[in-house]
């Protein structure tokens, strides 16, 4: 082989390398001032990039171009480009001091441009899988190496489901989720009582919250006409027994009929029955009827036969 074919297959090799690590990083190959790869045993690849220092820099805050390095900064980054093959990106970011404001920043990169350690790249990924119904989050979450609890706080961020209509009855209840953003155990759930089917999902249950979202949209819907606004369809409000709700749907639902949702008016029933059995089981000294306080759960039971006798017959057997 010639000198020459050498050299021109060195140079496709070279040019081949590069741009495989410019679409991998979604980046220029002219942006990079240093960068290194690993293939770890288990096929995952490590990238450690520090990328060159841009000229003509301004501050953010007051536009002066009297700007000074001020050091690096280490970022680990997911960057899931490589589908079922982990890609870790290990960034020396540049931070900058401003000599007029005294304000420090960080250079602009392709990657992200947040505080959070999930690149831009895999964000878009994850949105585009889950445009389609079929993806659930833990598959989405396995394909590109993050935890379900990472794909569904993206969704939540970047997706704006628009609501449903509120129905006439609307129930309002909460679901625990220590996972939420917000500084709150539960998010409160709107759904329609008739058919089931969910209006909105709001991130808390504070009192205030619920009040500012209802006053958008009594503002929102409101006609300036009939001075009635979308919050007049609702007939009736059922409710579990928290207080909140309680005042929520007086305040902003005054015509509707609140009420206690079924399975909370059967649980307090169920309490309170309960309690008066264990009182009247402490208080009796009748073994008999202490025995049938204690077992009263299971008199109700199709084809039990009850007697407070001790069953004292023996089977075949002799035994």
């Amino acid at each position: 082989m010639k000198l020459s074919q050498i050299i021109m297959l060195g140079w496709i090799f070279i040019i081949s390398n590069q741009k495989f690590i410019t679409d991998i990083l979604n980046i220029n190959y002219d942006q990079i001032e240093s960068i290194d790869s690993i293939k770890n045993s288990d096929h995952s690849l490590n990238f450690f990039v520090k990328l060159k220092p841009l000229s003509n820099l301004k501050c953010p805050y007051c536009d002066s171009c009297h700007i000074v390095g001020n050091g690096f900064t280490k970022r680990k980054l997911i960057h899931s480009t490589l589908v079922n093959r982990k890609c870790l990106i290990f960034y020396k970011r540049r931070r900058y001091l401003c000599k007029d404001c005294s304000s420090s920043f960080s250079e602009k990169n392709p990657f992200i441009n947040t505080g959070e350690s999930v690149t831009l790249e895999t964000k878009i990924n994850v949105l585009k899988d889950l445009k389609f119904v079929a993806n659930t989050y833990s598959a989405v979450a396995a394909r590109y190496n993050i935890s379900v609890t990472k794909v569904i706080q993206i969704f939540d961020k970047h997706v704006d489901i628009k609501r449903k209509p509120l129905p006439e009855v609307l129930s309002i209840d909460e679901h625990f989720f220590p996972q939420s953003n917000y500084d709150s155990l539960y998010m409160c759930i709107f759904m329609d009582f008739i058919t089931g089917e969910i209006v909105d999902v709001l991130p808390d249950r504070k009192k205030a919250y619920i009040a500012n979202y209802l006053s958008a949209i009594r503002a929102q819907t409101l006609n300036k006409y009939t001075n009635k606004s979308e919050l007049h369809n609702v007939k009736y409000v059922s409710i579990d027994l928290y207080d909140n709700y309680r005042d929520i749907a007086h305040i902003y639902f005054p015509k509707a009929i609140v009420c206690a949702d079924p399975f909370h008016v059967l649980k307090h029933l169920i309490e309170g029955f309960n309690q008066v059995r264990l009182r009247c089981r402490r208080e009796t000294q009748d073994e008999d009827i202490q025995y049938l306080l204690t077992k009263f759960k299971n008199i109700f039971k199709s084809g039990s036969t009850w007697t407070t006798k001790p069953n004292t017959t023996k089977d075949s057997s002799g035994i």
